[in-house]
């Protein structure tokens, strides 16, 4: 018989479960799954201490530039270099805390919820400076039609401010159409996206503004009660959806409602495998060409982030990635020309063959929305490694239904000719499962070889 790769479904039971009980180190694929590569390090020095946000832009002139940001300093990735852009300021982000990025015309806003925003206008500056108008210190921004919308304020959690129209230094109320609002019911607010109409994520609401202009500038709609997002930068927009961390799960919303997206899948197992104490270090971000959103979080065996948890928004299937890293973000490729390849890296060798990063690499072509990573040793880089060890489980099932069964050999239906495997058995639903030792002698015909009677069994490659 035929058992396929299914959807990966940990929050059901091994035992006639309708899909794969386990899929590590890959990605849902069309109808199978693909190999998570390990991080290729893009830069040849690194941040001071552990990243905690990053993010890139292109300006009018169609120049990309990437930042990031550690515990006290903001950086630029400038030729496949790490240069610090602090302007001679000593930030202290908090340290499950992070910097987050956004542009406003030609302006980029570095903020972190601790420190006064800091403002770089895009190919004139050469640091980071305090941006000007007097604003407030917030957590969380967007741009909502032509405003910079803010949220959590250190003294005002759930209060939402925004600027004046066209203007990222105004922030008078009352001129130009600055303004605020606060909620007084949902609890501190979690997260803020923008576009035509802005969407405020709170811990138990999320709420949605319209601008109206006139007296009344915003209109706020509720949306959903009792369900919002938690604390960190868990909240994403794909298009015209925003995938988000609540409470009681996974969801997505559209602007008018939402719904559920690991419900019966992976949500029961998330809650279980986050390091509850961390969960503001969870952090989402989007691999547009293989159409994945991934929230990276530290797990309960450790205090640092150490998996992404993988969801396919085409076909609405999971998987779960082990990697030890510091954030993940997105990023627009720099570009580089022929002459540029020959510094890459810099390490002074002028060394095509030091590139430790494909040619055929997002990276280099330049203008793609990528998908980016910083590592343990706080260098940027990216997933275009060599394939993680991944395995994948196939449900439990009865081979031959109400007999015993015994099991010769299993025929992995996979790219590799190195694949090892073991089975899971048990005669009994209520016995513990029982796992054969890794057989890694794949025979020539592609079987690997068993000899194993029971009544239920699973394949784990």
């Amino acid at each position: 018989m035929q058992v396929p790769f299914g959807e990966w479904l940990p929050d059901l039971p091994d035992h006639l479960n309708p899909g794969a009980t386990a899929a590590k180190n890959v990605y849902p694929a069309v109808n199978s799954y693909r190999p998570w590569k390990a991080v290729t390090t893009a830069t040849a020095n690194a941040l001071t201490a552990r990243c905690q946000g990053a993010a890139s832009f292109t300006s009018d002139a169609g120049n990309v530039t990437i930042f990031a940001g550690d515990v006290s300093k903001l950086y630029r990735i400038l030729a496949n270099s790490v240069v610090d852009e602090s302007g001679g300021t000593t930030f202290s982000v908090d340290s499950n805390g992070y910097w987050d990025f956004l542009k406003f015309g030609e302006t980029i806003i570095a903020f972190n919820g601790a420190n006064a925003p800091q403002a770089w206008t895009l190919d004139s500056s050469s640091d980071f400076a305090a941006l000007g108008g007097s604003p407030p210190t917030f957590r969380h921004a967007a741009v909502v039609n032509n405003f910079i919308v803010t949220g959590f304020q250190p003294t005002a959690r759930n209060k939402v401010q925004w600027s004046a129209v066209n203007d990222a230094t105004g922030w008078t109320a009352g001129t130009n159409q600055s303004d605020s609002e606060t909620l007084p019911e949902g609890g501190v607010v979690t997260g803020v996206t923008g576009g035509q109409y802005g969407l405020i994520f709170q811990e138990n609401r999320i709420t949605r503004m319209d601008y109206r202009g006139g007296n009344v500038i915003f209109s706020f709609r509720r949306i959903e009660d009792n369900i919002g997002a938690v604390q960190g930068k868990s909240v994403i927009k794909v298009g015209n959806l925003v995938y988000f961390l609540s409470e009681d799960g996974f969801r997505v919303t559209d602007g008018n409602t939402s719904k559920p997206i690991g419900n019966g899948k992976v949500d029961r197992f998330f809650n279980g495998d986050l390091r509850f104490a961390h969960r503001e270090k969870v952090k989402a971000a989007v691999d547009y060409k293989n159409k994945l959103v991934c929230w990276s979080y530290p797990s309960v065996d450790s205090g640092t982030t150490d998996k992404l948890i993988v969801y396919n928004y085409e076909n609405q299937r999971w998987s779960i990635v082990e990697i030890d890293h510091e954030m993940i973000f997105n990023y627009i490729s720099p570009g580089y020309s022929v002459d540029d390849l020959d510094d890459y890296p810099s390490t002074g060798s002028n060394n095509l063959d030091a590139i430790n990063v494909p040619l055929d690499s997002d990276i280099f072509v330049g203008g793609l929305r990528s998908f980016g990573v910083f590592d343990n040793t706080h260098k940027f880089g990216t997933f275009e490694g060599t394939a993680l060890a991944a395995e994948i489980g196939t449900a439990e099932t009865e081979v031959f239904p109400q007999n015993r069964s015994l099991v010769t050999h299993v025929r992995p239906i996979v790219d590799t000719s190195s694949a090892t495997g073991s089975l899971t058995y048990r005669n009994r639903v209520a016995d513990s499962q029982t796992t054969t030792s890794p057989v890694t002698a794949m025979h020539a015909t592609g079987t690997i070889p068993f000899h194993k009677s029971a009544r239920y069994f699973k394949f784990n490659m």
